[in-house]
């Protein structure tokens, strides 16, 4: 071994024992997980016994599956559009309140905005339902207009609009809330300059808040791109027998096959599809937003 490299581990040993604890912990609770998964998608689906390997029968049986590719579009479609609408409409909303001169105002409208994201999503999706019920909020204000009521949560072609909602509802807050700690971090003797240079607000945001946002925006583009094919928790809440077909995402069909269906290595097998999209849908935003360039 090195001289210098072990020199380095005698110096630094405390922190590398402090670090054992969490070495273990991924360890054992996602590396052999994962790896076991793995294994488990190349093996028959039995939960007693031994399981013999049988090649790439569940692979060829997921991507053979209706199902599985109708998840897969719905996947995309939800997951594209959250990415797309989460980014912009938190940059936008940052930059509204960025505007606004009561400091009082600015931060009730940024803790309103945050607070559904501190909720689990068994109740935001327990609140949604309750305002697009048969008797819910969006049915009254259709009965002010002498509107028929419409019943959201079983009509199909609403299923994706009301799932989409529901994640910007909950989402948007906290995405605005770190761009907007991006914003208060740029020097304010640059706007001064600006200022005096003669440059109007809207040429201030164009050439001093949005280039000092560069680095976020690309933080939340990854983080947003890694979570498009891993909704879960919004459409087990919502989804139901009338737009299950609309809304199941790749991880429902997931939990649906191994869980309620107990075909563990298909369902590994879809969870390693899973990953390996999720990987390369992150590796193409990595690649096309320039993430390791300065």
């Amino acid at each position: 071994m090195d001289k210098k490299l072990l020199g380095r581990m005698k110096k630094y040993k405390f922190l590398y024992f402090l670090f054992l604890p969490i070495a273990v912990y991924f360890a054992v609770f996602a590396y052999y997980p994962f790896i076991k998964g793995i294994l488990l998608s190349f093996q028959e689906n039995r939960l007693i016994g031994n399981r013999p390997f049988v090649g790439t029968s569940n692979y060829e049986a997921v991507l053979s599956d209706p199902d599985f590719l109708q998840s897969v579009k719905n996947s995309l479609i939800i997951g594209l559009t959250d990415m797309v609408l989460y980014f912009v409409l938190s940059l936008l909303l940052a930059l509204i309140l960025n505007e606004v001169f009561s400091a009082l105002l600015r931060k009730t409208t940024q803790t309103i905005a945050y607070l559904p994201y501190l909720f689990s999503w068994s109740v935001i999706g327990g609140v949604w339902a309750l305002v697009f019920d048969l008797r819910g909020m969006a049915n009254l204000v259709l009965g002010f207009f002498e509107i028929e009521p419409v019943f959201f949560l079983a009509e199909p072609a609403l299923a994706r609009p009301l799932v989409i909602g529901m994640g910007v509802w909950r989402s948007v807050g906290y995405f605005s809330l770190l761009y907007a700690v991006a914003i208060v971090a740029i020097g304010p003797s640059l706007f001064e300059a600006a200022r005096i240079d003669g440059a109007g607000r809207l040429k201030q945001i164009r050439k001093i808040i949005l280039p000092a946002l560069r680095g976020t925006m690309k933080t939340i583009a990854v983080f947003l791109a890694i979570g498009v094919l891993t909704h879960f928790d919004e459409i087990y809440v919502m989804v139901n027998p009338a737009n299950r077909q609309r809304i199941r995402t790749l991880l429902l069909y997931v939990y649906e096959t191994g869980i309620l269906n107990f075909k563990t290595g298909t369902a590994s097998a879809g969870a390693a599809l899973v990953m390996a999209g999720t990987l390369i849908i992150t590796a193409a935003t990595r690649r096309l937003i320039k993430y390791d360039k300065e």
